[in-house]
């Protein structure tokens, strides 16, 4: 039975049996919602984020609130389990949350991706006028983001003619890793506006 201060196993001391806690509360279901909710107050950042990952497994819109509060959570790893919680439950805050968090959760395996990058390019074009403004982020690798998004979802589009090459080239040939500050800014702002058009 559990009590106020239960995590249900998610602050075990060993690993394995952290993860197998974590697995019998997925697979519970939104019978869970209470123990992960109590997990994102927690003291150790490990729960946090499995709690917020937890809550994204379940989608249980009764975490929104709770999961909107943790965007602001001191490590970038439980701020991007948050993100993607709020987007699989399909809270309004979501899209803004991803945009926020886009730096927050590296696939160290599949470079420049974060889980935000997979979640936009998922929810396809309509993200990309809240994506087009970070093209001219002032970090470099958050412009990848940004462009890898881009990339992705315009060349799937048919208004990008099938050619992307040449769609690139007519709109500045925008390189987010460019050194020439203002050559990108008109590039970005180009797309910016393409992008008014072809997804108002």
């Amino acid at each position: 039975m559990n009590t106020p201060a239960d995590l249900g196993g998610l602050d075990a001391a060993d690993p394995a049996d952290r993860t197998s806690a974590y697995t019998t509360l997925v697979v519970a279901g939104r019978a869970s919602t209470p123990v992960f909710l109590r997990g994102l107050a927690s003291a150790d950042a490990d729960v946090r984020e499995k709690s917020a990952q937890g809550l994204a497994e379940t989608g249980d819109p009764a975490a929104a609130d709770a999961l909107a509060d943790a965007l602001s959570d001191p490590e970038p790893l439980v701020r991007g389990r948050a993100a993607q919680a709020l987007a699989a439950i399909g809270d309004w805050r979501s899209l803004d949350a991803l945009v926020r968090t886009i730096d927050d959760y590296p696939d160290v395996l599949h470079a420049p991706h974060t889980i935000a990058t997979y979640v936009l390019i998922a929810r396809g074009r309509d993200v990309l006028p809240s994506v087009a403004p970070l093209l001219d982020a002032p970090q470099p690798i958050t412009r990848q983001r940004a462009y890898l998004v881009l990339q992705t979802l315009v060349s799937a589009m048919p208004e990008a003619g099938g050619d992307w090459g040449t769609l690139w080239q007519s709109l500045g040939a925008y390189d987010p890793d460019g050194r020439d500050d203002a050559a990108r800014a008109v590039a970005a702002a180009k797309w910016g506006q393409w992008i008014s058009v072809h997804c108002p």
